[in-house]
């Protein structure tokens, strides 16, 4: 019988066949080791950022959980704009934090946000 240890999943038996249970055991066990990911695409429209300024917003994403580590993919941003952090800031809530580096102020116009979860 295949078995979790602590360095990972052992394969299963090669003798198990499709309809054996011992499989699905297994499958199971796998299935607790192998993390969750989700991908979410969402429209968000941001506020307008003052010049060079920090701003950290946040916007509803439902599925995400606070225990879920992320990767954000925005669109084309406007020139002197910079994504630098964010986080699950609580259950459904992704927070981003931007950095406008120019001399005035920036309105970013609406885009689709890619937001890979995983949860462990």
């Amino acid at each position: 019988m295949a078995r979790i240890t602590e360095k990972g999943l052992t394969p299963p038996p090669e003798d198990l066949k499709n309809t054996n249970p011992d499989l699905f055991k297994w499958l199971a066990q796998a299935q607790l080791k192998i993390p969750k990911t989700h991908t979410y695409s969402t429209s968000i429209d941001l506020a307008s950022i003052n010049a060079t300024s920090y701003s950290t917003q946040t916007f509803t994403v439902e599925g995400l959980d606070i225990n879920d580590t992320i990767t954000v993919n925005p669109p084309a941003l406007t020139s002197g704009l910079y994504l630098v952090s964010y986080r699950v800031s609580a259950a459904d809530t992704l927070s981003l934090t931007f950095y406008n580096s120019t001399g005035g102020a920036i309105d970013e116009g609406a885009g689709t946000y890619m937001i890979m979860a995983c949860r462990i």
